[in-house]
């Protein structure tokens, strides 16, 4: 009897410490004091891996084309161009990038009425009342855009002869181009459920009644996969079922960033005076959004459909956002603003997606030079545990590789010393703030890291960040 108690209270002994373990916080606020660091003034000997996706020009300068041979996926322009060819891209150097993708609309293609057309396209049309969905319009389109060259004809891919013709016509544009993938622009075949293209939807249904539109853009995806093409959609996942288990890749727009114009008079460098202005939106999911928790809710969904389709070869979304430039005030007294790189937008992008373990770009529009930074090539290796981590010491995430960790946080009115302990952060080891390029040291599982809250250059209202930390 006495043995038993014993045990039992030994047993009550490490439940308590178990307990006591499990609630110990991942994070603290703490004092400058105990912000440890070395500046790194000379080149890092830190591994880096080919980036995984970017968008390029075949006909960009020697900077662009260098910057995008850096990749692993990179799309490079229209399917159908005849001015881009596998010489081409050999001589640019792109045939040794691991996928060269082209660009091409997934449910449609244009007409072009000047009579210039490729023999498919051509036999579409002649053949467009069984061939196309809207043989007699509208071509919606092309005159939403005002496009006075074209009609916009949607495929009838119930048709067995449209959906192999499709098909050879992108192997044969592929081949002669040196492509080796595809992306998708309206992967998902949603459109056809709005109202203005209702006609399309109507006419198909003329065709089957007891399949839907989506079914055959399901079996148009089957076909591809079975051709060994390499596919990446664009939103993909709002078909999830009819798309996921054939491509290996989908990908996301401003889910995390996106750039939004803001009416304003300022000067700016090499341009003059504007009557608005490209300003970044760290919270783009809602017109109320205040929190980066809104994209997480996406961001969480999207790792749900990642789990159910990887067993069919689904590999991950590509989150692709969109950065306005930052702006930097030339003198004190004046309007005259310069644009530079938006670090803290190209930082915050990156770390929102790796809590998630996703792939992610940020494409500046207004000037393609800023959105290039080396964050791209970071090797955190294999993510850890089953998620990420909310901060206890602040309104944050955090999430743990083999070799680093990411780290966002919603914005501060002043610079913070945040302590982090975790299992997984190594112990004893140097730690390299790839933000910041400094060197820090963890002990005892921790390691205490440096925020500072970047202002937006207009309201002056302190910004979300994202960092990025690798062990070396």
């Amino acid at each position: 009897m006495i043995k038993i108690l014993l045990h039992v209270s030994v047993v009550w002994i490490f439940m308590g410490i178990a307990l006591q373990a499990e609630n110990i916080n991942n994070s603290v606020l703490v004092s400058k004091n105990e912000y440890k660091f070395r500046p790194i003034t000379n080149n890092l000997n830190i591994t880096k891996k080919k980036g995984d996706y970017t968008l390029a020009s075949v006909f960009g300068d020697a900077k662009e084309v260098a910057w995008a041979k850096r990749f692993n996926m990179v799309e490079l322009g229209n399917v159908e161009n005849p001015d881009v060819t596998s010489a081409l891209l050999h001589k640019k150097g792109l045939l040794h990038v691991k996928h060269p993708i082209a660009y091409d609309w997934m449910p449609a293609l244009y007409y072009y009425t000047d009579g210039e057309n490729r023999a498919f396209v051509a036999w579409l049309y002649k053949n467009r009342q069984t061939t196309t969905l809207n043989p007699n319009g509208p071509f919606v389109h092309c005159k939403k855009n005002n496009y006075d060259w074209c009609q916009d004809y949607y495929y009838n891919l119930s048709n067995k002869e449209v959906l192999q013709k499709r098909v050879d016509d992108l192997l044969t544009n592929m081949k002669l181009r040196g492509f080796r993938g595809i992306f998708f622009d309206w992967a998902s075949g949603s459109y056809i459920e709005e109202k203005v293209y209702k006609p399309m939807l109507q006419n198909f249904n003329k065709f089957h009644t007891d399949k839907t539109y989506f079914d055959f853009v399901s079996r148009f995806y089957q076909k591809l996969k079975d051709s060994n093409i390499f596919v990446v959609t664009n939103q993909g996942f709002r078909k999830a079922k009819y798309v996921l288990p054939f491509v290996q890749y989908d990908m996301t727009e401003s889910y995390i960033t996106t750039d939004v114009h803001k009416k304003m008079k300022i000067q700016l460098a090499q341009k003059g005076w504007v009557d608005s202005v490209l300003v970044t939106n760290y919270y783009p999911i809602y017109d109320n959004s205040k929190d980066v928790k809104d994209s997480l809710k996406f961001i969480d969904m999207l790792s749900v459909y990642k789990k159910k389709y990887k067993k069919y070869g689904f590999k991950n979304f590509i989150y692709l956002n969109y950065l306005a430039p930052k702006y930097i005030k030339m003198y004190e007294s004046s309007l005259l603003y310069k644009p530079v790189k938006p670090k803290n937008g190209i930082y915050f992008s990156y770390a929102m997606a790796k809590l998630a373990d996703n792939i992610v770009y940020a494409e500046i529009s207004q000037n393609r030079e800023l959105e290039r930074d080396e964050v791209y090539f970071c090797d955190l290796g294999h993510v850890l545990g089953k998620r990420y981590e909310k901060l206890d010491a602040l309104k944050g995430y955090i999430r743990f590789y083999e070799k680093g960790f990411v780290l966002v946080s919603e914005p501060y009115k002043k610079e913070l010393y945040l302590k982090i302990t975790s299992k997984y952060l190594k112990q004893d080891t140097k730690i390299y703030d790839v933000y910041e390029k400094k060197e820090l040291h963890s002990s005892k599982n921790s390691v205490t890291v440096d925020l500072k809250f970047e202002e937006e250059s207009f309201t002056q209202k302190n910004l979300p960040l994202g960092r990025v930390y690798l062990y070396i």
